[in-house]
């Protein structure tokens, strides 16, 4: 059977989240009993496939399956029940042909404008490429600790045009630890780091079934 529901992760520029946020969406979906696959359309570094390989090394549960592609059409037929593309870091023909197959697409930002301008740039691109805006959800990632700087990242992202979820995901040593060993964000060591990345997967989660009815 073809793939129930696909959520790709893009972005304009390197750097951004694009792989850590694909790991806490499958993770999500997997640990709610959805058969995963991740499509890393990076086949040079690998960092999904890479990451799925310590996890299964690492005997981390949920099981999440990854596998390098080139071709969207043959992810699209893979038998799971959903596909988070981790696509490459730019606006390639490819990336526009997973932006038109996928349910939703979660583009990651941090709050400077040398990520947000480049991002915002790459949505507008979509959009006059056909893809409908509704299915573009902003991420603020890497953030410190200025709420000021967060609610900036906020209303520039929102102004243009964008839906951004509410939660952010900060830069903490323990988020890097996690994915270090196989982990996505939402399976540190620490409570308090994993609830922040729950509550920002729900957000994904609900926009996808708000969107698909999935």
């Amino acid at each position: 059977m073809p793939v129930s529901l696909s959520i790709a992760c893009l972005s304009q520029k390197g750097g951004v989240g694009k792989s850590t946020l694909s790991r806490l969406i499958a993770r999500t979906y997997a640990a709610a009993e959805w058969r995963v696959k991740i499509a890393d359309f990076n086949p040079k570094q690998k960092t999904s496939v890479d990451w799925v390989a310590l996890r299964l090394e690492q005997g981390v549960t949920p099981e999440i399956a990854a596998e390098a592609f080139n071709s969207v059409k043959t992810a699209l037929k893979q038998d799971y029940d959903l596909m988070v593309f981790d696509g490459r870091p730019d606006s390639e023909p490819t990336t526009l042909e997973i932006a038109k197959e996928a349910d939703l697409i979660v583009l990651p930002s941090g709050v400077s404008l040398d990520d947000m301008k480049p991002q915002v740039l790459f949505a507008h691109e979509l959009r006059a490429r056909g893809i409908d805006a509704k299915k573009i959800m902003f991420v603020i990632n890497k953030t410190a600790d200025s709420q000021v700087a967060i609610a900036d990242a906020h209303r520039y992202l929102s102004d243009a045009g964008y839906k951004v979820a509410k939660n952010d995901l900060p830069m903490k040593t323990g988020y890097q630890i996690a994915q270090n060993s196989g982990r996505a964000v939402s399976e540190t060591g620490f409570p308090t780091l994993n609830e922040r990345a729950e509550a920002l997967a729900g957000e994904i989660v609900a926009r996808a079934t708000e969107l698909t009815g999935e």
